[in-house]
């Protein structure tokens, strides 16, 4: 990963995640959604301060270990899916403090979103745990990498990237934010759409034909569809 890249991660991410934090705050009172964008911003604030600035933790690559073997050199998905979450994730709290509504503001939109969310937040959760040590925010395959099929990875092949969309959307809906939905889909779906077919390249040529019998049962966001 590159040193902007990482640059990004480890002191940029901090301010974001404040802001998330502060968004949250600024809606808790009349939004039940407000307590979800307070609390993950301070928990993404100290698990950055904890695990790379406390422990020294390079937590964008596998703590598996190994030799890099395949990477994506420029960073081109990490920095489209960047750009999608903080449009799909910022953009429906300041449409809801600062813009009229275009949508209806409804309280039952809000219990909506709070479980589009929740749903979201458990796959991207069970997904990151089944990983374990294989997980790495930088597309890569290290020597000893697995293909993993357990969990939710036998139904589809990317659930972390379909809980981040799960989420967003429930944002979008219990904000009742036209910006949000429009990120996610003119932003962040396309976004995720060109993460996957990176990581799908570097896995089919580490993986071969194992990896071509896994894409022959599995989708890689909807079963049965995509």
């Amino acid at each position: 990963m590159s040193r902007m890249a990482i640059f990004f991660l480890v002191v940029i991410t901090l301010g974001l995640t404040i802001l998330l934090a502060l968004l949250g705050l600024a809606t808790l009172r009349s939004n039940l959604l407000g307590w979800f964008l307070l609390v993950s911003g301070l928990i993404y604030f100290f698990g950055i301060v904890i695990v790379y600035w406390v422990r020294r933790i390079r937590f964008w690559g596998p703590r598996a270990g190994g030799e890099m073997l395949k990477e994506e050199r420029n960073d081109w998905s990490f920095w489209l899916i960047v750009v999608g979450m903080i449009a799909a994730f910022y953009l429906p709290p300041i449409e809801y403090l600062f813009f009229a509504a275009v949508l209806p503001r409804l309280v039952w939109m809000q219990v909506i979103g709070l479980f589009l969310i929740f749903f979201g937040s458990v796959l991207f959760v069970w997904a990151r745990r089944v990983l374990g040590n294989f997980y790495s925010g930088h597309v890569s395959v290290v020597e000893g990498q697995q293909l993993v099929q357990s969990g939710p990875y036998r139904f589809i092949r990317h659930p972390a990237y379909a809980g981040y969309l799960l989420m967003a959307l429930g944002l979008a809906v219990g904000y009742s934010s036209l910006a949000g939905l429009a990120a996610i889909l003119f932003v962040l779906l396309p976004s995720v759409i060109y993460r996957i077919r990176v990581e799908d390249k570097l896995l089919a040529e580490h993986f071969g034909a194992q990896f071509k019998a896994y894409t022959a049962r599995t989708r890689r966001l909807l079963p049965g569809v995509w």
